[in-house]
């Protein structure tokens, strides 16, 4: 069964899949990186505004 040859299409849709797969934990830890820098800045920011409150 694997000395069988497969079609031009089998390999173009493997070669897709394996390099969603590479690729996918790269732009997962893009994201959860981007994510959790806007969530610090966030919170940095509302710390500055409330000190600000606080100051006045």
């Amino acid at each position: 069964m694997l000395s069988r040859p497969r079609s031009l299409l089998f390999w173009l849709v493997l070669i897709i899949l394996l390099y969603i797969i590479t690729t996918a934990p790269t732009e997962l830890a893009n994201t959860i990186l981007a994510v959790w820098r806007a969530i610090k800045q966030f919170f940095d920011s509302l710390d500055e505004f409330i000190n600000t409150l606080e100051g006045t």
